[in-house]
């Protein structure tokens, strides 16, 4: 009986609440019903408007872990220790946050130009990583930047600094890549590859193999390397990322640059030998190479041009007298146009003048040799003068280029017994002439043309100035006429290589 009670109690609780639900929501289909359209609009947007105002509160807390991200201390740890490396101070700079981390080690050298290349690059590396992070902010896992250096002293002021970059951005797949500066720390100066191989076409294709070779001796690698891929890095030297000294060449690539399938960041070594005929002059004093390393080079290099010369016809143009800005630019341009490569007897005060005209002769692969400083007649000069004038020459062509010149041309080509014994003292050849184009009076192309064709013979070398603009302007006519007689152009020093002249003498050129 009691529970019949409870029972019919509660059914009319039920029923109780169930007609006040229907008598409200009756009122609110009521209420519904007397809205009309303006009051339509301004519901949506108190609707609109909420909704906006709760996505802001949901945001707010990532909003927050943010804004803590940007306000927070980078950290800066510097290397007290005695380094090895004495024109280099390192640093490295770290910061951790909820969203990301990185590490990153910067050297300081001597050089304010050197360190602002440098900080450049690693500006743009931050900026990038940060900026990534910012898109993928929604990403679970942290990102992390990590970018490491490696110190290689080639020689006392010679540097490369190799820096390999990895990269998370919150993903599984790590980014690495590699970045590497080659400079001079006293002369504040970057070095290409340019400067260190000499890369026309024929030569670069030759390398382009023997890179390759080198590559494949890598059994792990050799499965995943892509030919064509390998090649196509190779096409532009100016963007390979390289580094030297007197072992070999190292060149660098990105991961997934040269092979197909994850090999991480790929590097191999050239043996410096199967690189000795590339070789631009300079580098034997820039990598300080030793004299039995020099001799071996010397070999191997007339060995190979003897190979490549057998039948043909040669010629050394030679310019005096300069750099100048009236004729070497030019000439330069003129020279490049028809694959020649040439040799310039320098005045060393012409050097101190226009040293970028200087170290461009250089990067276009051609010679330089020692002119004196001012141009006097030697034979009036007494021995302490003449060996004056020849070391201030040696001494800023080095200073300006890297190169320490083989080659002696005294002016007028007058010299006497004290400037050959000068000569031999730095172990220099005196060079003269064996074609005169008396461009210095007739300062006619014409006039210029018509001696050189009568007179040239294979094995000549052809006395020019690059201080005027009359020869500048005659150059190209007189290049596409000994072009098509069969002619092709070499240094001084090839030609005495080609000719198997050793050791330091007094020479002409053939004569006809």
């Amino acid at each position: 009986m009691v529970y019949s009670i409870r029972k019919t109690t509660a059914f009319a609780k039920d029923l109780a609440t169930s007609q006040v639900f229907l008598i409200l929501w009756e009122g609110r289909i009521e209420v519904i019903k007397r809205i009309k359209l303006p009051e339509w609009i301004l519901l949506f947007l108190l609707i609109l408007l909420l909704g906006i105002g709760i996505n802001k509160l949901i945001t707010y807390p990532n909003k927050l872990v943010n804004k803590k991200d940007n306000i927070q201390a980078e950290k800066v740890e510097e290397d007290e220790s005695n380094s090895k490396y004495p024109d280099i101070h390192l640093k490295t700079f770290s910061k951790e946050t909820d969203t990301y981390t990185y590490s990153i080690s910067n050297p300081e050298t001597k050089s304010e130009k050197i360190n602002s290349s440098i900080n450049r690059w690693m500006k743009r590396q931050k900026e990038s990583f940060l900026k990534t992070v910012n898109i993928n902010e929604k990403t679970l896992r942290p990102a992390h930047l990590n970018i490491q250096l490696e110190t290689n002293r080639i020689t006392k002021d010679f540097y490369s600094l190799v820096f390999r970059t990895y990269a998370n951005q919150g993903d599984v797949n790590e980014q690495e890549m590699v970045k590497v500066f080659n400079f001079d720390v006293k002369k504040e100066q970057f070095l290409t590859i340019n400067d260190v191989l000499d890369l026309d076409k024929k030569n670069l294709d030759k390398i382009k193999e023997i890179i390759w070779e080198e590559l494949q001796e890598n059994k792990e690698l050799q499965p995943y390397l892509n030919k064509k891929q390998t090649y196509e890095t190779l096409q532009e030297p100016d963007d390979w990322q390289w580094s030297i000294d007197r072992k070999g060449l190292t060149l660098y690539w990105a991961e997934y640059e040269i092979t197909e399938g994850f090999a991480g960041t790929v590097e191999v070594s050239i043996p410096i030998k199967k690189l000795y005929v590339f070789l631009q002059d300079h580098m034997d004093s820039y990598l300080q190479m030793s004299k039995e390393q020099q001799v071996e080079k010397k070999k191997i290099t007339q060995k190979e041009l003897k190979k490549s010369f057998t039948h043909g016809k040669y010629i050394a143009l030679t310019f005096d007298d300069g750099p100048s800005p009236q004729g070497t630019p030019q000439i330069l341009k003129t020279l490049k146009e028809y694959d020649a490569k040439a040799t310039f007897f320098m005045l060393g005060n012409q050097v101190d003048y226009y040293p970028d005209l200087a170290r461009k002769v250089i990067e276009d692969g051609h010679e330089i040799g020692n002119h004196t400083r001012s141009h006097p007649n030697l034979s009036k000069m007494s021995e302490a003068y003449i060996k004056k004038e020849l070391e201030y020459t040696n001494e800023k062509i080095e200073e300006v280029t890297g190169v320490t010149p083989r080659l002696i041309r005294p002016p007028y080509g007058i010299y006497n017994d004290n400037v050959v014994e000068c000569a031999k003292e730095n172990n220099q050849s005196i060079i003269l002439w064996s074609v005169d184009t008396l461009d210095w009076k007739n300062r006619n192309g014409s006039a210029i043309q018509k001696i050189v064709q009568n007179e040239s013979t294979p094995g000549a070398i052809v006395l020019l100035h690059d201080i005027h603009s009359t020869t500048a302007d005659a150059l190209p006519k007189l290049l596409k006429t000994l072009k098509q007689a069969g002619y092709q152009f070499i240094t001084v020093s090839q030609l005495l290589d080609w000719k198997e002249k050793e050791g330091v003498s007094l020479y002409y050129g053939s004569r006809k």
